[in-house]
């Protein structure tokens, strides 16, 4: 299974979900599961923000960072399950199995940080971090019931 987190420009909050995904998938023993990040709006010379590399430091994972990449039709054809960070996103793209981070998490959206202040990066590391322990934890309950 493939799981593709988007979001606007695949610099902040998308890749930030990415790396802190894989890594609690590890961390908590779930194979089968591949993770990647896209973004709706990618200019070519964008790349992972410097604040998101430090934060997720802090979360225990070291990321270089790297090209920011755009959602294309293969992708859209080859994953399935599209995590995205708004239910606005969630309305744009058209497949199968698009949820928006906070409807599976019972929250909200995820705001954009870009373009913001460190304290919004920490906000939305945070309330990541957060709606994806309770997808682990979901993840965790289905295998024990396998």
């Amino acid at each position: 299974m493939q799981i593709c987190f988007v979001c606007d420009g695949n610099t902040c909050r998308s890749v930030f979900a990415e790396k802190l995904f894989a890594k609690m998938l590890k961390t908590n023993g779930i194979s089968g599961i591949s993770v990647i990040s896209r973004g709706l709006n990618v200019t070519a010379e964008s790349k992972t923000n410097e604040n998101v590399i430090e934060l997720l430091k802090k979360f225990g994972v070291t990321y270089k960072g790297k090209k920011a990449q755009k959602l294309t039709n293969k992708v859209l054809t080859t994953t399935n399950l599209f995590i995205t960070m708004t239910s606005h996103q969630k309305n744009y793209i058209k497949a199968k199995n698009v949820y928006s981070l906070g409807e599976l998490a019972g929250g909200e959206d995820i705001d954009d940080p870009y373009g913001k202040g460190y304290d919004a990066y920490e906000y939305m590391a945070q309330k990541v971090s957060e709606y994806l322990n309770v997808l682990i934890n979901k993840l965790k309950n289905m295998k024990e019931l396998q």
